[in-house]
């Protein structure tokens, strides 16, 4: 297990490299000039030179590119070229806001969404099977920026019960959260249920069944054991979407997350920031993967890890 993991952590690298490589050099080829961005138009020429000389953009893509991959192994992310601070520590700051944003939004998708797809999955056709299937098509329908202004509407104007914005408390994190949260939730449903029911007709349920064994017993050894392991995927690459998805959320709902820094840093093409963000991001999803393959041997002894 542990020669595994540390293989794909080496993997990770070079995955990381290779992303930030091309967003490196989509950036730096994008129309505009940094230094005209961050001096603005009245700048004279010398001064736009001397600070492209600063920022380094007077050397080739590939020299900026190794630069800044060594300065990010020695702990140094840069310094935003538009607000002037360091990547690092305003990283570092918002970041809590954002895990928090998704660990709670999952929690609750996961929560509601995989239960309802189960009894959906056991219960087909019947009420509860129309009432899940037709809940899951409204939240995957709606636009998050919709529901985000409408739900701000209703429990923070209307019935006052909870904060429109802001982070000074977890009761601020309750709207976001089920708004960021309820397309997430409509696909865990689908995803369970489509799992369940592909399991449900199995042969080997039948012979359960036939046999006599309580159907508690059935759903719980051998439904729900052989047919979480889509599910799990579904829950890793939907926590891993919550890190860069929550752009929407964090902007509507003013909290200072890393998704709100990354999208004003794109606009301006702050390169220090987004390659910060984007290097976080990628990281976050590898291990994630890493986390569902362990998983995946844990609840189905068939699956081998191996080095």
């Amino acid at each position: 297990m542990l020669k595994y993991v540390l293989k794909r952590l080496l993997l990770l690298i070079p995955v990381v490299l290779g992303i930030t490589f091309i967003i490196f050099i989509v950036l730096n080829l994008a129309q505009g000039d940094p230094a005209v961005m961050i001096l603005g138009q009245d700048a004279t020429a010398e001064a736009l030179a001397a600070k492209r000389a600063e920022l380094g953009l007077d050397k080739p893509l590939v020299i900026q590119y190794i630069q800044y991959i060594l300065g990010v192994l020695r702990g140094d992310f840069g310094t935003s070229w538009l607000g002037g601070y360091e990547v690092l520590p305003e990283f570092l700051h918002r970041i809590p806001y954002t895990i928090l944003l998704g660990s709670l939004s999952m929690f609750a998708a996961c929560l509601i969404g995989i239960p309802l797809g189960i009894v959906a999955a056991i219960r087909q056709y019947h009420f509860v099977d129309y009432a899940s299937l037709a809940l899951a098509l409204v939240l995957f329908s709606l636009p998050s920026f919709w529901f985000a202004m409408m739900g701000q509407i209703l429990f923070c104007l209307v019935l006052d019960w909870l904060p429109s914005s802001g982070v000074g408390s977890l009761a601020h994190f309750i709207l976001p959260s089920i708004t960021l949260g309820a397309n997430i939730l409509a696909s865990q449903l689908r995803m369970t249920r489509t799992s369940m029911l592909d399991v449900v007709k199995q042969d080997y349920i039948r012979t359960a069944r036939a046999k006599g064994a309580d159907e508690r017993k059935v759903v719980v050894h051998h439904v729900l054991r052989n047919g979480m392991l889509p599910v799990v995927t579904q829950i890793g690459i939907s926590f891993a979407s919550c890190m860069g998805g929550s752009v929407i959320t964090e902007t509507v709902f003013s909290i200072p997350g890393i998704g709100s820094l990354l999208i004003n840093a794109v606009k301006g093409r702050d390169v220090p920031v987004v390659m910060g963000t984007l290097i976080f991001i990628a990281v976050f999803v590898g291990v994630i993967n890493l986390i569902v393959d362990i998983i995946y041997a844990l609840i189905d002894p068939r699956v081998k890890l191996t080095a």
